[in-house]
């Protein structure tokens, strides 16, 4: 009787264990700490990297840091010339702010947070989907 008392305590222990790896990341500034690249900006499905970032912007490294500053790097391909950006982020529910452009974290599971924000082109304002991948 306490063989099986114990296998059905493992048994609890492992699934309680299995559901907390699966939960998502609190969005904040704490857990959204760290270093980024964009990956990915698409305007309803369409890929518009590279109409946003230039090739040599495209691999820049954001940086988020706890006290609500970041910097952004140029990393690898430099650009000419190259320059590091620092200003500050801020984090309000799901709203993030960094700089002076607005997203909203639609997802973050810890690796990539992805993030919606509007962009206005020509006088048409379009929702751009971003994601920025922990490095």
């Amino acid at each position: 009787m306490k063989k099986l008392f114990y296998l059905m305590m493992a048994v609890a222990v492992l699934s309680c264990s299995k559901n907390d790896d699966n939960k998502s990341p609190e969005v904040t500034m704490q857990n959204l700490a760290g270093d980024y690249k964009v990956t990915s900006a698409k305007v309803n499905g369409a890929d518009v990297l590279s109409t946003y970032l230039t090739p040599c912007e495209q691999d820049d490294v954001y940086t988020l840091k706890t006290d609500g500053t970041y910097t952004i790097t140029d990393a690898g391909t430099t650009c000419n010339p190259t320059s590091t950006t620092t200003d500050t982020w801020s984090l309000n529910g799901n709203d993030i702010t960094i700089g002076n452009q607005a997203f909203t974290v639609v997802g973050f599971n810890g690796s990539a947070i992805e993030a919606t924000t509007s962009v206005t082109q020509n006088s048409v304002t379009l929702t751009v989907d971003v994601v920025f991948t922990r490095q």
